[in-house]
């Protein structure tokens, strides 16, 4: 057939496809040549000289040349052009030596089309030596499709085994049923700790992956029912020993005959640990609410709880949280149920509220006061918003806070009642001595002597009033001492009984075993006169006054409950009636300055303030109980001493008016007083040197001509206070003796107004001859 090249080109068309011929040989050869026409292989035929001799049909599909075309040219130009000169040289060498570099079978070569593209091609090649020339027949097939489908394929698989490389999860292929690796990813890795080459070959239990093996026994028994497993748990140990947690899906893959097991599995151990971690964080806060101190609850924006704690139930005094459950927070807990709807109302824009006070009705009927924060949040169950509320009972808060003011407002008024005593003092010392002076001179005129007379009673009275004041504002000169409180309870029975009528009765029970207090007798005496007084008067029909005295220790919980205390060892002495007790209004402003519930006329209300001061001047302090109808009961403690220490007696008074002939130094920054004192001193025969401030003192005593033998100075003044005044001219005059004065005194020398021991000071007001003989006392001293 390729021998006779014109033959096959030139039979005509209905011979080619018409009858066969009747001979073999032409049988035969018309079998060959529609096998060539009618394949999709292009068949080309070239001699030695690489002479295209036959090209069928196929040919022009394949490269685009018509058979015409190709005839007589040189098969190069089927192939692209740099490999024209290895073409050349290998078939030379072939002809020349007749050995093959390659295998001329399924041969893929680049092609070269009509339109200049490269074809990858599949070329089987035979060589047919003919008596004049050797004739090379290669068959060939486009393998362009297949080729594009094996790098599709190709890219493919890189693209998955890239996806598998990278994958964050552990990917590995296992046998079936032994499980032994065939192969991981670089997750496996990172995951566990091992390589390829410590796995590939080995078991999950000869490497102790496994931290339990019954999870993996379960899942190859699921594997083999159903093929496949999806998101099995478990727990694997790496390399090091870290236990961690995993999540598996596996299907079963046939690789050849290998049954195969793929799985995937992805860590998860941050999500178990932050489980856990939320778990003991729910339990925590869970144990948080159920112990707190404080209520906490969570109700629908109506009023129905939804939720509470225990403290709450015992804030509201219920017996258990399903009691409570039953109730309406807004309806039956709010003392004012409109309050509880404002409050949902008027915060729902702000979704939260803080420190909002309300009152709240307990179980027994008691109202407390509460303080409470809360915000917006849903509902688990259904997602509706609820309220979130935290409360805390603050009602003995309150009630400190109430006596803490009381006590701080009392303060106030203490010093200003001390403060208008102090001055009023001085005014009154310079009209008790010129009415001493006035009634010498008016000694033969009787109606000018008693009205001054008058004038002096009026005075006096005017001073005990601002004794009261002072002592209320703890102003007031004192001198304590070591003293059994019963002993002055019974020195003063004999008082108190006429004081309170017949139609009262005193009750004394006195504890035998009492401690010793420090304090001023006579106002001690003070204390119980007043206090019997208020009594009877709150007993009009009649009644008992019980005094009672005892022992008591005073702890921090009393203190915490009652401002004013302090942990200590104290004696207790309590005054009670039968009266007709007072409201919680009243008992708020007992003691008061000048508040009185008498008829005008009947009382000046400073009684029960001067009990105030004069207690808490002398280191004590007291608590009220009184009830409308019930009485009223005074609690006093004083520090308690064990052992009494021996005190001087005061001196006696010397003569009425004593005289002397030494220099004294007045200092007073009060003009009218000091030029009073000055009057009555060189009445007396003393020599009177004045100084209106320290400045002026000071220079006075550093004059070396003047020699003084007692200095006299207020305490309080502008420039200087006496007691550094004092100081300052010891230094100058070591001889030099000194006597304050003042109507109150709150500085070092008297603290809080108690003498320190040695300490002469003459109280405003004073009269004459108290000034004289404090002068001759100071003067006559033996510590100067």
């Amino acid at each position: 057939m390729l021998g006779n090249r014109r033959h096959l080109m030139t039979k005509p068309r209905d011979e080619m496809t018409g009858a066969v011929p009747k001979d073999r040989d032409a049988a035969l050869e018309h079998v060959l040549h529609a096998l060539a026409v009618g394949t999709s292989y292009a068949i080309i035929a070239m001699d030695e000289r690489s002479q295209i001799l036959f090209a069928n049909p196929a040919t022009e599909r394949i490269f685009g040349y018509g058979v015409s075309e190709v005839v007589g040219q040189e098969i190069t130009m089927l192939i692209p052009r740099y490999l024209h000169e290895p073409y050349r040289a290998a078939f030379e060498q072939y002809l020349k030596t007749g050995r093959q570099q390659s295998s001329w079978a399924a041969l893929e070569l680049k092609g070269l089309h009509k339109s200049g593209k490269e074809l990858p091609l599949e070329i089987s090649v035979d060589e047919h030596v003919m008596p004049k020339t050797r004739i090379f027949t290669g068959i060939i097939r486009d393998i362009s499709r297949l080729h594009h489908a094996t790098q599709e394929l190709r890219q493919s698989e890189e693209k998955y085994a890239k996806m598998i490389q990278s994958s964050p999860d552990a990917i590995t292929l296992r046998t079936l049923p032994d499980r032994r690796y065939i192969e991981i990813n670089e997750g496996f890795t990172r995951l566990t700790g091992y390589k390829p080459e410590e796995v590939i070959g080995k078991t999950p239990a000869e490497l102790d992956i496994w931290v339990e093996e019954r999870p993996h026994r379960e899942v190859l028994e699921k594997l083999g029912r159903t093929g496949e497993v999806r998101e099995e748990q478990f727990r694997f140990r790496t390399k090091t020993g870290e236990i961690r947690h995993a999540r598996v899906s596996a299907t079963r893959v046939l690789i050849g005959s290998q049954l195969c097991m793929l799985s995937v599995s992805h860590d998860i151990t941050d999500r178990i640990q932050a489980q856990d971690a939320l778990l003991k964080s729910r339990s925590r806060f869970r144990s948080l609410i159920q112990d707190a101190p404080f209520a906490i609850y969570r109700a629908t924006l109506g009023g129905k709880f939804l939720a509470l704690n225990p403290a709450m139930v015992k804030m509201l005094g219920y017996s258990s949280e399903a009691e409570l459950m039953e109730h309406d927070i807004v309806g039956d807990i709010y003392r004012d149920p409109e309050f509880g709807r404002k409050l949902v109302a008027e915060y729902w824009a702000y979704r939260e509220f803080r420190d909002i006070e309300a009152e709240w009705k307990r179980k027994d009927g008691k109202i407390i006061a509460v303080r409470m924060s809360g915000r917006w949040a849903e509902n688990d169950e259904d997602r509706k918003p609820c309220l979130e509320v935290f409360a805390e009972d603050v009602t003995e808060r309150r009630s400190l806070e109430k006596q803490i003011l009381q006590v701080q407002r009392m303060e106030a008024v203490g010093q200003l009642a001390g403060g208008i005593a102090h001055d009023f003092n001085n005014l009154l010392s310079v009209i008790l001595g010129q009415i001493e002076i006035l009634q010498e001179q008016l000694s033969g005129n009787e109606p000018l002597f008693k009205r001054a007379e008058t004038i002096r009673h009026s005075a006096g009275r005017a001073a005990d009033l601002t004794r009261q004041l002072l002592a209320f504002g703890r102003k007031q000169v004192i001198e304590p001492r070591i003293l059994d409180m019963n002993a002055s309870i019974r020195n003063t029975e004999m008082l108190l009984r006429p004081l309170i009528g017949e139609d009262v009765e005193l009750v004394l029970r006195p504890d035998a075993s009492m401690g010793l207090v420090k304090a001023d007798p006579a106002q001690l005496e003070q204390v119980f006169i007043n206090l019997a007084v208020n009594a009877r008067d709150a007993m009009p029909q009649g009644g008992k006054l019980i005094v009672e005295t005892a022992n008591v220790e005073v702890d921090e919980v009393y203190v915490r409950q009652h401002p004013g205390a302090r942990v200590g060892h104290y004696v207790m002495v309590s005054v009670s009636d039968t009266g007709v007790g007072m409201e919680a209004t009243t008992l708020a402003r007992v003691f008061e300055p000048f508040f009185t519930t008498k008829e005008p006329g009947k009382g000046t209300g400073l009684g029960l303030s001067t009990v105030y001061g004069i207690v808490k001047q002398n280191g004590g302090y007291l608590m009220t109980y009184s009830e409308p109808g019930q009485g009223t009961t005074f609690k006093i403690y004083f520090p308690r001493f064990e052992k009494a220490s021996a005190s001087a007696e005061p001196a006696p008074p010397g003569e009425e008016f004593p005289k002397g002939r030494e220099t004294i130094l007045v200092v007073e920054d009060e003009a009218a007083l000091r030029e009073l004192v000055r009057e009555l001193l060189e009445a007396s025969g003393y020599e009177v040197l004045e100084a209106s401030g320290a400045g002026e003192a000071i220079r006075l005593v550093e004059n070396p001509a003047c020699k003084i033998h007692l200095l006299l100075t207020d305490v309080v003044m502008p420039e200087m206070d006496g007691r550094k005044l004092a100081t300052r001219l010891k230094k100058l005059s070591p001889d030099l003796r000194i006597l304050y004065m003042s109507g109150y005194t709150d500085d070092v020398i008297a603290r809080r107004g108690v003498l320190n021991p040695n300490t002469l000071l003459l109280s405003k007001p004073f009269t004459r001859s108290v000034l004289l003989r404090k002068v001759r006392e100071a003067l006559s001293s033996e510590e100067p």
